[in-house]
C-alpha cells in the first residue's frame, strides 16, 4: 500500500483528504506544521507528500526545500495543495523545487489520478536509477 503524508494545518481539510485517499487505497498520515512534517518524513517512509503552502511556523516552501536537500528524502514527490490562484501556485511550486501542485477545491477523480501519476513517475525514476538506464 502506498503511503502519503499530508502536511496541512486545517483539520477539516486533513479529514477530507484522508477520507478521499484512504477510500482510494492509500495509507495516510497527517501533521499540522512544517516542523512536524520534516520530522515525520525523516523517521518514516512515504511515497508522496501533500504539502500546504500556508503553514504556521515554517511555510511549505521552506519545508519542500529542506526535504529536497536531504539525500534520504529528496526523491519523495512533493505536491503543493493550496487555494491560491493557479499562476501563483505554479510559481511557488517551481521556486520551492516541488514536483507539482493541486489547486483547492479539486475534483475527486482527477485528484486521485494526479496522486497516482506522481507515485508512478517516482517509481519509474527509481527503477531507471537502480538499473543504470
Amino acid at each position: 500500500m502506498d503511503s502519503i503524508l499530508i502536511i496541512q494545518d486545517s483539520p477539516s481539510v486533513n479529514a477530507m483528504l484522508r477520507f478521499r485517499l484512504e477510500k482510494a487505497g492509500f495509507a495516510i498520515d497527517t501533521v499540522e506544521t512544517g516542523e512536524e512534517g520534516i520530522e515525520k518524513t525523516i523517521t518514516s517512509q512515504y511515497h508522496l507528500i501533500l504539502l500546504d503552502y500556508n503553514l504556521p511556523g515554517i511555510d511549505g516552501s521552506q519545508v519542500c526545500q529542506a526535504l529536497k536537500k536531504r539525500d534520504d528524502t529528496r526523491n519523495i514527490p512533493i505536491l503543493f495543495i493550496s487555494a491560491k490562484d493557479e499562476d501563483k501556485l505554479s510559481q511557488i511550486t517551481t521556486e520551492a523545487g516541488a514536483d507539482g501542485y493541486i489547486g483547492l477545491p479539486f475534483e475527486g477523480k482527477k485528484f486521485i489520478e494526479k496522486i497516482a501519476d506522481a507515485i508512478r513517475i517516482r517509481r519509474s525514476k527509481l527503477t531507471v536509477s537502480k538499473t543504470g538506464g
